[in-house]
């Protein structure tokens, strides 16, 4: 069967033989063409793929059926966006801008209409350069002058700006909310807990380097590394530290936490296990890169890829390597799991899939246009092209 799929594959799309790769072709369930450039990652919700065009003139938001690939419906925002949609229950949310006038819409997720839409002019600040994020029952939004804006998205006032936070002008990671507070880091080196109803500074710790990496919540701490090396944690309700960890290269990535463990990598081409309670380090594995990306964990394994190209697992409990496979490329996206495989993008024009407990190729799929990162989610693997392709691997 994969033989067909070869000869189908190169036929349609005009990809790498697959006789030339490592591993066969993946199915392809269904492939759409949207005769749209797609960069950002799709977004699956609900039976649906949603996803967003750079093109400014025609539609440029699209729903897909996940099962078939047939569009659902589609939307034209008159100005290209650069951005994943950020999907709520009944809403799918989409920025773009207009010369100097900036747009946030929220469009009914099953049908595309518009619900309601937020414009703004004065200062020219857009929205539609940083992923916006929900939480809390609000809709956030990153502005290129390096705000935030939270909007009420549903109920009796949608698109209304409820508080806006400005910081220094620094710029911001995305914000993560626990136990009524908006928590954001700043490349002004400071940690801040806003007040999720008004926006108000509950608490600000300030360190001697800046913040890039997204901060998690564990067990009454946030924990965020900075680009000096040091990750640190502090109590959520008033900002006292609980302890730091330092490495020798810039935390990037956020933590990734599972079973009161808490796995960083670091720009010293190291991935570490830290207890979350004490920030005492378990164990540290050395690599020979660093990581691309923060790495998942796979039933007790720690799976992580760097700019070598090298995925790597290792154990979760001793950071002892179980594996490692060569990618014969650098990763481009952060692995995903999707029925026992891991799967990532590879440069700018491949994925591919490798077995989580052995490493072993399973599969690679090729094309001669620039892919978006892979999507797993029910019934496939999701991803689109740049020359306006959307496929379902499966």
């Amino acid at each position: 069967m994969h033989g067909t799929l070869r000869k189908w594959c190169v036929a349609l799309f005009g990809v790498v033989p697959c006789a030339a790769a490592a591993a066969p072709a993946p199915h392809v369930a269904w492939l759409a063409q949207l005769h749209a450039p797609i960069y950002a990652a799709p977004r699956v919700s609900d039976g649906h793929v949603y996803l967003t065009s750079t093109q400014s003139t025609g539609p440029n938001v699209f729903a897909l059926n996940t099962k078939s690939g047939k569009i659902e419906w589609r939307y034209a925002t008159s100005g290209a966006i650069t951005i994943s949609p950020t999907i709520g229950q009944t809403q799918v949310f989409v920025a773009s801008d207009i010369g100097d006038t900036h747009f946030m819409r929220a469009l009914d997720a099953k049908t595309g209409a518009l619900v309601w839409q937020y414009t703004r002019n004065k200062p020219p600040e857009c929205m539609c350069s940083h992923d916006a994020s929900l939480g809390a029952g609000l809709l956030f939004a990153q502005t290129d002058g390096h705000s935030l804006y939270a909007f009420t998205p549903v109920g009796a006032m949608p698109s209304r700006r409820i508080w806006q936070f400005k910081g220094d002008g620094a710029r911001l990671t995305v914000p993560v909310t626990a136990a009524g507070l908006v928590l954001i880091g700043s490349t002004n080196h400071s940690l801040y807990a806003l007040d999720a109803k008004t926006g108000a500074v509950r608490w600000t710790a300030k360190t001697g380097y800046g913040f890039v990496a997204t901060p998690v919540v564990s067990g009454g701490l946030v924990i965020a590394g900075n680009r000096g090396g040091t990750v640190h944690a502090y109590d959520v309700a008033t900002g006292k530290p609980a302890w730091s960890f330092s490495t020798n290269g810039a935390v990037d990535e956020p933590a990734v936490i599972d079973g009161g463990t808490a796995y960083i990598v670091s720009e010293d081409r190291s991935l570490y296990a830290v207890n979350v309670k004490t920030g005492h380090a378990l164990w540290q594995y050395d690599m020979a890169d660093y990581a691309t990306a923060a790495p998942i964990i796979v039933d007790n394994a720690v799976v992580i890829a760097n700019r070598a190209g090298d995925l790597i697992s290792v154990s979760a409990a001793t950071g002892k390597s179980l594996w490692l496979s060569s990618l014969g490329g650098t990763p481009f996206s952060r692995p995903i799991l999707w029925h026992g495989d891991i799967v990532l993008k590879i440069g700018d024009h491949a994925v591919a899939a490798y077995a989580a407990s052995t490493g072993t190729p399973v599969w690679h799929y090729t094309s001669p246009s620039v892919v978006t990162d892979p999507v797993a989610a029910i019934g496939g693997v999701y991803m689109a092209t740049s020359n306006g392709h959307v496929l379902a691997l499966r």
